[in-house]
């Protein structure tokens, strides 16, 4: 990766003495840069010996050396020959910026599986094609063709699919205090993607912060394990978001998953801040900028009392604790008001406090105060007339700034700084100040939760999944799943009941008069369920029955349900009757799983029954996961309030189901055969029992 981001030579395809030559722009903007390695270009169909003192070759063959990397801007279907011509006097990296590739047509597609098998004959590695690739703000590469002044340097690094997005992104990092290290526009990713880059910048001493910018995600696990192994906050803002509406729905577990909340779980298994809004990137990368927020407990201050209010609200909404610095700090501040007709308290009125002067000891107090975790401070900066003496006029015009960065540096707490105002003002002073100004308290409460939140996972160490339980017979189990292929009915019971989630005494009947047989022996009441591939949701089939109480009622059940399956689809198959002990009444709950295409396998649990989707009170771990983290994502749903003892009703105890799904997700990542599980309902009964009632299962042997 070094010789992507810090080449001591690079040859520049297509670069001519042309007008409009786009080539030519790269070579400029890497001058402009301070680029110091060699440049050459290479160009078959050019005379010109040189461009502005850089000279031209007609092959990668005629180089005085080999160069550490060659940037491709040429016509798509030049490219696979220019590969070629890299590949035999040995370039090793490429940065192939041409579009037209698997993004537009067959006949792109076709050239895009060139590229890739030549790339990977001559051990080639690239970036791209169709993005405006790689920039580096310390070694002054700058490959994009846009022609672009020197950006500041700093410590975000950007990842991009979309190179003109990330384009916007840098110029907006310059107005905004937060500085470039190194960028890479990825475009298609035919071979380098954003887990290699995220490997690196992870890796890389000149970035502290790392954003990305993705409309895919092709390997999402390799994304978040790449993630983790990084002390660094990853910042992601995922475009192109849709329902996965279109996998053929086996089950209520397809219906639910959504790809876009699987990205949610996993990012935040990862640690990973997703963002919704694109100046996000710069608001949460200022939070970094400032030092880590260890707790809860915040300070929020302003000269205005509705500025507090609102404050008030948004702290309270991000689940901050207000902090209380203690008696006697009030008690100063007492003695510092004007009229002493603004009570003193958290958020703190400073509209009062016209000593101006006595801000900077306010600040440092707030700091120090070891009940104080960080705080906001918000305040204008209007154009205010003339050069008055006013208190007001000093309120709002005097520069507190190196105050503030010195009680932050002090404390080693953060002081996030919000100002409104003249845009010029505050523009300016972006520039100069050393602490981050953000646009409003809106921006600058959110940035801390995401910043305190980060560093509280960081702090909680690494996630560590349960291990499977001992008692599992895994040779039965892997027999089991070998004996059967593709979608599984009521069967998976006996699956399950091999991994300890037990289920009701049941028994399958082929005709009506062993329905009643079977049922006398179990012991009425009973349920009957129609057996029948076609019939993958029974309740829509019309085929369930509950409390069959008699032999009459079960033989009567049993011609029931076979006309009901008959008119519910007049070609289905009917395989006969699952005679089931009624379960005891207790919470219907759902479990379901399936493997995501890009994250592996995923489980799906909350409130069960007939109208899980209506309802869609659902939670998702990856798998494998630990009963910790499955109870504290449980908490989040509607059904934990239920079991915890809604309006006087008794509290249930969770923790069978808490276990059962903890089960699911490590029967899941041990056996990726399974590629869609439905656990529906699950009965937990007040006494603790859980009974899995119905289930279904897709196996998918792999090759």
């Amino acid at each position: 990766m070094d010789h992507f981001f810090a080449p001591t030579s690079l040859a520049v395809y297509g670069l001519s003495a042309k007008a409009r030559n786009t080539p030519r722009i790269i070579v400029e903007n890497c001058l402009r840069w301070g680029y110091c390695g060699r440049l050459f270009g290479i160009n078959p169909a050019t005379s010109d010996t040189d461009v502005a003192g850089i000279r031209v070759f007609r092959s990668a063959a005629d180089l005085p050396l080999v160069p550490d990397l060659a940037v491709l801007l040429i016509p798509a279907r030049f490219v696979p020959q220019a590969v070629e011509d890299c590949g035999r006097a040995g370039i090793k990296r490429l940065a192939i910026q041409a579009g037209g590739f698997n993004e537009s047509s067959d006949q792109g597609k076709a050239l895009a599986q060139q590229v890739q098998q030549l790339a990977r004959a001559y051990g080639i590695r690239f970036v791209g094609p169709n993005g405006l690739t790689l920039a580096d703000t310390a070694s002054g590469l700058c490959l994009p063709f846009v022609p672009s002044f020197p950006v500041r340097p700093g410590g975000f690094s950007l990842i991009t699919q979309s190179g003109g997005l990330g384009l916007f992104l840098w110029n907006l990092l310059q107005e905004e205090q937060i500085g470039l290290a190194k960028f890479a526009s990825i475009g298609n990713k035919l071979d380098l993607d954003e887990g290699d880059f995220l490997e690196y910048l992870g890796r890389d001493p000149a970035t502290r912060v790392i954003g990305l910018y993705l409309e895919s995600i092709d390997d999402g696990k390799r994304l978040i394990e790449r993630a983790l192994a990084t002390d660094k906050p990853v910042i992601v803002y995922k475009a192109n978001t849709t329902s996965a509406g279109n996998r053929a729905a086996m089950s209520h577990t397809a219906s639910l998953s959504n790809d876009d909340a699987i990205i949610d779980t996993a990012f935040a298994r990862a640690g990973i801040i997703r963002i919704h809004h694109l100046h996000d990137f710069i608001t949460t990368a200022k939070a970094f900028a400032l030092p880590p927020m260890r707790g809860p407990r915040i300070m929020a201050m302003s000269p205005a009392g509705g500025l507090g209010v609102a404050m008030a609200d948004l702290c309270e909404r991000q689940g901050f604790a207000f902090a209380d610095p203690g008696v006697d700090f009030y008690s100063e501040l007492a003695t510092i008001a004007n009229a002493g007709i603004i009570r003193l308290s958290n958020p703190l009125d400073m509209g009062d406090l016209y000593r101006i002067d006595k801000y900077p000891l306010i600040f440092s107090h707030v700091l120090a105060s070891p009940e104080v975790d960080g705080a906001v401070y918000v305040s204008q900066c209007p154009r205010m007339p003339g050069s008055g003496d006013d208190v007001f006029t000093a309120m709002f015009t005097t520069d507190l700034s190196a105050e503030m960065t010195g009680a932050v540096r002090s404390s080693d707490k953060p002081l996030a700084l919000a100002l409104y105002g003249d845009g010029s003002t505050i523009s300016a002073m972006k520039q100069r100040v050393r602490i981050p100004i953000f646009n409003g308290p809106e921006e600058a409460i959110l940035a801390l939760y995401r910043q305190m939140r980060f560093h509280a996972q960081r702090a909680a160490g690494p996630f560590r999944p349960d291990t499977l339980p001992a008692a599992w017979d895994k040779t039965a189990i892997r027999d089991w799943l070998a004996g059967r292929d593709g979608v599984v009915g009521e069967e998976t019971l006996e699956l399950l009941t091999l991994c300890g989630l037990a289920s009701p005494p049941a028994a399958v009947a082929r005709t009506a008069g062993e329905t009643a047989r079977i049922a006398a022996a179990i012991g009425f009441p009973v349920a009957l369920k129609v057996i029948s591939p076609q019939a993958v949701h029974k309740t829509e089939a019309g085929g369930v029955l509950l409390g069959i109480d008699s032999a009459d009622a079960a033989e009567a059940g049993f011609h029931r349900i076979r006309t009901r399956l008959k008119r519910y689809a007049p070609d289905a198959q009917f395989d006969g009757i699952r005679v089931v002990a009624m379960a005891p009444e207790g919470h219907d709950l759902f479990i379901g799983g399936l493997q995501d295409p890009s994250f592996g396998p995923v489980v799906f649990f909350g409130y069960g029954g007939t109208l899980v989707e209506v309802f869609d009170d659902v939670e998702r771990v990856l798998c494998p996961s630990s009963r910790e983290e499955i109870r504290r994502a449980m908490q989040r749903l509607k059904v934990w309030r239920i079991l915890s003892g809604l309006r006087r009703q008794p509290a249930v105890d969770p923790e069978p189901f808490v276990a059962a799904v903890c089960s699911l997700s490590g029967l899941l990542a041990q056996y990726p055969e399974i590629a869609e599980c439905d656990i529906n309902p699950v009965r937990l009964a007040p006494n603790g029992t859980l009974l899995a009632l119905d289930a279904r299962l897709r196996i998918a042997h792999l090759e």
